[in-house]
């Protein structure tokens, strides 16, 4: 049976990489607490909205095409699929989290509500109940069979282990020794492992990182999608996951791999915005911010990229840019079409 000891957890993650990390975070955090008073801050809000929902379900395996994504997001379209329902659920979810985060306490019920979120406007009787037969973690393999990567907790399992891991939570975010990260994080993994609904446990994770964060003062989600960057590093995720996980029915695991690339993730997402604020406050031409950001990235850029970056720019005036600094040969086009990319001459 698993016993959780979540303090020794965390202060045993007391080391070098982590505490560079910890470090970094905080200097990054510093240095972008003026976001929320910038030009057009809505605008970078909006698009960290939309990447962060369709990452993070894309992540389970949850897709739509464009025209139904700017359908829901930029025209309100209702949802006419499940895949639709799921992503306006998770948005609706982190509207939640946004209303509640300064007085919600963290709680079974709490987590079961978010997971009902997802859900409700779908299966609402789906929503919020616990897992009543066993799942497990797998990966897709390109030949398209899965792996099974962990089995997780048995359904009768579910509500003791998951109280006693929130219990374990509480004490040690009351605790002065135990780091705020590192503790979430940690949480993260013994969420996962456990794994108490039916479907949608990662999503659920997730919108419990966007939670805790806020709700200890690191409101990154909201300007830089973390799941946006944990997509990105999805099989660095899976090797983490399974790194961290194994032993854990034995008490035997090591939370190392899979907090080190939660703290990444944070980290990237904090420098992600600090290049965000840096260049858009730039005092040059628009074509020189996009010929920066072209320039600035180490692989072809999708014209996406550049308007997210550039958010408080038009679309108008970035594509203008993009097609002048063309014809002058200071970007080249890499491929062509609806996914065109551009990269330094």
């Amino acid at each position: 049976m698993k016993m959780f000891d979540l303090k020794n957890a965390v202060l045993g993650l007391n080391k070098p990489n982590i505490v560079s990390l910890l470090n970094s975070i905080e200097l990054y955090k510093g240095k972008t607490l003026p976001v929320s008073k910038v030009k057009k801050v809505e605008s970078l809000k909006q698009i960290a909205r939309r990447s962060g929902v369709m990452a993070s379900n894309a992540i389970g395996n949850i897709y739509i095409t464009e025209e139904r994504e700017k359908a829901i997001f930029v025209k309100g379209a209702q949802p006419q699929s499940l895949q639709e329902h799921m992503i306006r659920g998770y948005s609706n979810a982190i509207d939640l989290i946004d209303e509640v985060k300064t007085y919600q306490p963290f709680d079974r019920s709490f987590i079961s509500t978010l997971h009902y979120y997802i859900y409700k406007d779908y299966n609402p009787d789906f929503g919020g109940r616990f897992k009543d037969s066993q799942n497990y973690i797998q990966e897709a393999m390109p030949d398209g069979t899965f792996r099974t990567i962990f089995v997780s907790a048995a359904p009768e399992e579910v509500l003791p282990l998951l109280d006693n891991l929130i219990y374990q939570f509480d004490l040690c975010a009351k605790d002065e020794e135990c780091n705020k990260l590192v503790l979430i994080a940690a949480f993260m993994l013994d969420f996962m492992c456990i794994h108490p609904y039916n479907h949608g446990n990662g999503r659920v994770s997730r919108l419990i990182l966007n939670f805790l964060l806020k709700k200890y003062g690191y409101d990154i989600d909201d300007y830089f999608a973390i799941p946006y960057l944990m997509r990105q590093h999805l099989g660095e995720y899976i090797d983490a996951f399974e790194a961290s996980s194994k032993g854990w029915e034995d008490n035997e695991n090591n939370y190392e791999a899979y907090v080190e690339f939660v703290l990444k993730r944070i980290l990237e997402a904090y420098r992600k915005l600090d290049y965000i604020l840096e260049v858009n406050a730039l005092e040059c031409t628009s074509e020189e911010k996009v010929l920066k950001v072209v320039v600035d990235s180490v692989t072809p850029i999708s014209k996406t990229v550049v308007i997210n970056v550039l958010y408080a720019m038009s679309q108008a005036t970035i594509e203008k840019a993009l097609a002048k600094l063309l014809k002058e040969g200071r970007i080249q086009l890499i491929t062509k079409g609806r996914y065109s990319k551009y990269f330094r001459a």
